[in-house]
């Protein structure tokens, strides 16, 4: 993979990740629903992409997340190339 393609690989999977936030009620359930996210987003800025998707993921356990939330993350850890991650997703919708 190039460098710019894997540079436009990173993007999409940054907007995936991100865009799963807006799914969500804007003030969250709880202090953990909270930290989960402020995990995710210092790693999301620091291009951590796979740690923010697991904090992600644990944010919608806890925030019993809609289908929607779910579809965001699958795409992103396809994308990401992270089967598992994908397959444990995928069994949330």
């Amino acid at each position: 993979m190039s460098s710019s393609e894997l540079k436009a690989s990173w993007a999409t999977s940054l907007r995936h990740l991100a865009a799963s936030r807006f799914y969500l009620p804007q003030d969250l359930p709880s202090g953990e629903a909270a930290q989960f996210w402020s995990e995710a987003e210092g790693y999301l800025h620091h291009n951590e992409l796979g740690l923010a998707l697991d904090y992600l993921i644990g944010l919608g356990e806890v925030c019993s997340a809609p289908p929607e939330f779910w579809q965001e993350l699958l795409l992103a850890a396809r994308n990401m190339g992270t089967g598992e991650i994908a397959d444990a997703i995928l069994a949330k919708l």
